[in-house]
């Protein structure tokens, strides 16, 4: 396992989330000392802990471990994928919509630049 992939990963999504090493110690329940050691791979953490930070910190567990996600667009669109099949057709429907709208709101401000 690739501890130092792993510390720059939590300290990545840490910052991602707007969050300091302090504020996800909180939220986590464990010491700002022991993120400062997983972020800078002095400590090895346990499965708790890991799960712990990849929950606050709205990733996967794998998000967290991998060095390199070879296809990480593809981790985002099953939990995407995962969370939109819950819903009945009609919601189904009207999320794709949404998403629809915000694709072509993309594109039109791509095609401004």
């Amino acid at each position: 396992m690739d501890y130092i992939a792993l510390g720059k990963n939590i300290r990545k999504y840490r910052r991602f989330a707007g969050l300091r090493q302090v504020d996800l110690a909180e939220k986590t329940g464990y010491s700002d000392s022991y993120i400062g050691q997983l972020e800078n791979a002095r400590t090895t953490p346990s499965v708790e802990a890991l799960v712990a930070i990849a929950s606050v910190l709205s990733v996967t567990v794998d998000q967290l471990l991998v060095k390199d996600i070879c296809y990480p667009d593809k981790v985002y669109m099953k939990d995407i994928s995962k969370r939109i099949e819950k819903y009945p057709v009609g919601k189904k429907i009207f999320i794709c919509e949404a998403i629809e709208n915000l694709l072509d709101n993309f594109e039109k401000y791509d095609s401004l630049k």
